[in-house]
Formats: C-alpha cells, structure tokens, sequence
C-alpha cells in the first residue's frame, strides 16, 4: 500500500508535463484592452515596426497605431463587431473612422489570457499573432517613436 501511495506521490509531482493550454471564447470582454502584434505570417516584426490595438468593449470602438510599410506612425479609429459563424468560429468585422472602409474579415482563434491569432477570412496564408500588453507606449502616442 504504502508503495502505491509514493508511486502515486512521484507521478503527481512530475514537472515534465505542461499545463494544457486554455482558450478562451472570442468576445468582446476578452478582447477588450491592449494588444501588440508579435507575429507576422511566422515570423516576428522587423526591428522597429509595431502594430498596436486597443478594444473598448462598451463602445464597440478600437484604436489602432501602426508603422508598417511606413517609417511613420499611422494612428487608425473605428468600430468593430464580433461574430460567430458556426463553421468558421469567430470573425472580427468592423469599419474606419474616416473612410468607412471595411476592416479585412478576421478568423480570431487561439485566444488566451494573453494571445489570439488572427487569420483573414479569404487568405489562410496571412495569419497575425496578437499579445496582450499594458498599454501603446508613450512615444508612440505622441508620436515621437520612427524606424531607425
């Protein structure tokens, strides 16, 4: 008896096993806050280039700021709306502030406390990884920050 116990005690302890990963469901509480591009199609950003989002999930409304494809800082509004597609789980949609050009359709999957992964609706190839982060920082808000 006491044999069984120890053995029981030994393959409880064991660290060799990793916490299962935990997904989240998509929604607008989850995705309410700051969040960092880290990913870009399997690959992490160049030096100096970010993408940052915020979610406001009362209003519906994010705000993004963004360099790529530019030296500049590029800052974004608009709206945005979660669905679920019984197929393809959830999709982000939404619109500009000022043009009121659609956002590309995003496949929002792998959500954790601290990432999502993004794939556009129509390309299975462009897929972003996004992680939570406290806050845009400072010198992007006020737009001092550009590629070296």
């Amino acid at each position: 008896m006491m044999c069984i116990s120890l053995l029981a005690m030994t393959t409880a302890c064991s660290k060799d096993e990793e916490a299962p990963v935990v997904y989240q469901e998509v929604n607008y509480a989850t995705m309410n806050g700051t969040w960092m591009l880290t990913e870009f199609n399997g690959a992490p950003l160049q030096e100096g280039q970010y993408v940052y989002i915020t979610f406001n999930r009362k209003e519906h409304t994010f705000e993004m700021y963004e360099n790529m494809g530019s030296m500049y800082s590029h800052k974004s509004t608009g709206s945005f709306e979660i669905e679920e597609d019984e197929d393809l789980g959830y999709i982000l949609t939404g619109e500009y502030d000022y043009s009121h050009d659609p956002l590309k359709e995003y496949i929002v999957s792998e959500m954790t406390d601290e990432t999502m992964k993004w794939t556009v609706k129509d390309n299975a190839e462009d897929v972003s990884v996004y992680t939570r982060c406290a806050e845009i920082p400072e010198d992007i808000l006020n737009g001092s920050r550009s590629l070296k």
